[in-house]
């Protein structure tokens, strides 16, 4: 089946994709409750990677003139596993696009709808349904959730976990800043001063406050524990017997994690942080000093595991910023990490 498209669908389309006004401060918020618009045009480059797929279309605006506008997706992994994978946009496609319009940049969209020249759709969202045609691919439930028995529950933590629900972004009343770090933070574009749209891997806490629906995998070294992330494939050194002073310790993007056990909950203080900023979404670009510590509980429940998280900057805050319930994992059986870095989507083996 293929669809066209009339001259007065493409300009009513492009009516919608109107940029509004600039916020103050860039995440993926740049999209939530945004108005969703349409485009079609020719694909010109498409470029299947890691941190967020982008398809860049060349279209007409109303004035016929042509404009290029940018289609992100998620990560490539996390499309995969809904079932879009690499292959199906190829640049010379005409197709059309359906997605919520940044209010940070122009001619944006956070991609959720594509129809190919076949006239199959790909489905982009997490819990998206086709827009127009019943031959769809996509929009696959992530693989099932596991129910920890009582013969699995052995294992405890140890396991890989992973959210549905993608990175919360919650409206959160003003942060408790010095007056410092809130013209810092007033001050923080994202778009230009975000070192992670350079592929520059970040430190803690943002690999764990921004991770998407990228899973978890904890595993027992010894007497410590590996904390590994598809999250830029990074992994962070729990040390559940250490005696040394974290003074004595470098300060490092991911910093120095001490762990300790609480009955079911495994609570991790991490302190020696040299990122240099402070992301919770939608706190982003906070400034963060190296005397920052941040206090992480992992607590199995009901199946689930609970996220709780505290952090404290004294140099930059005036009272401890909390998020009780921040996350909530479920065990995947099954599914294995793969590739997050800024390159083409691998399976690992």
């Amino acid at each position: 089946m293929k669809l066209q498209f009339s001259r007065l669908d493409i300009l009513f389309a492009l009516s919608l994709l109107v940029p509004l006004s600039a916020s103050a401060h860039h995440g993926r918020g740049e999209f939530f409750e945004q108005p969703v618009g349409e485009i079609e045009g020719v694909v010109v480059d498409v470029r299947w990677r890691n941190p967020h797929v982008t398809i860049t279309v060349q279209g007409a605006a109303k004035d016929g003139s042509e404009e290029l506008w940018v289609l992100e997706g998620s990560d490539a992994g996390t499309l995969a596993r809904r079932g879009v994978a690499d292959g199906h946009v190829r640049v010379g496609d005409r197709i059309r696009a359906a997605g919520s319009i940044s209010n940070r940049r122009e001619r944006w969209l956070a991609t959720s709808n594509i129809l190919l020249p076949s006239g199959t759709e790909l489905v982009f969202g997490r819990t998206g349904n086709p827009r127009w045609s019943a031959n769809h691919i996509g929009g696959e439930p992530l693989p099932a959730e596991g129910t920890i028995t009582e013969e699995a529950s052995a294992g405890g933590i140890f396991r890989l976990w992973m959210s549905n629900t993608g990175t919360p972004y919650v409206v959160e009343e003003e942060p408790p800043l010095t007056p410092a770090a809130r013209a810092a933070w007033q001050a923080y574009d994202g778009l230009r001063h975000d070192p992670v749209l350079d592929c520059e891997v970040p430190g803690m806490p943002r690999v764990m406050t921004v991770v998407g629906a990228r899973p978890i995998q904890f595993e027992r070294q010894g007497e410590d524990i590996l904390l590994r992330s598809e999250n830029y494939n990074l992994t962070r050194l729990i040390h559940m017997a250490a005696d040394e002073d974290p003074g004595d310790v470098p300060t490092s993007p991911l910093g120095y994690s001490r762990g300790r056990w609480e009955g079911e909950t495994l609570v991790v203080t991490t302190s020696r942080i040299s990122w240099p900023y402070f992301d919770l979404p939608p706190l982003i670009g906070i400034p963060q000093s190296e005397e920052v510590e941040i206090e992480e509980r992992f607590t199995l429940t009901e199946g689930r595991l609970v996220y709780d998280f505290r952090a404290y900057d004294p140099v930059n805050f005036t009272a401890p910023i909390e998020k009780t319930g921040y996350k909530a994992w479920s065990w995947h059986p099954g599914l294995t990490l793969a590739t997050d870095a800024c390159e083409d989507y691998v399976e690992v083996d």
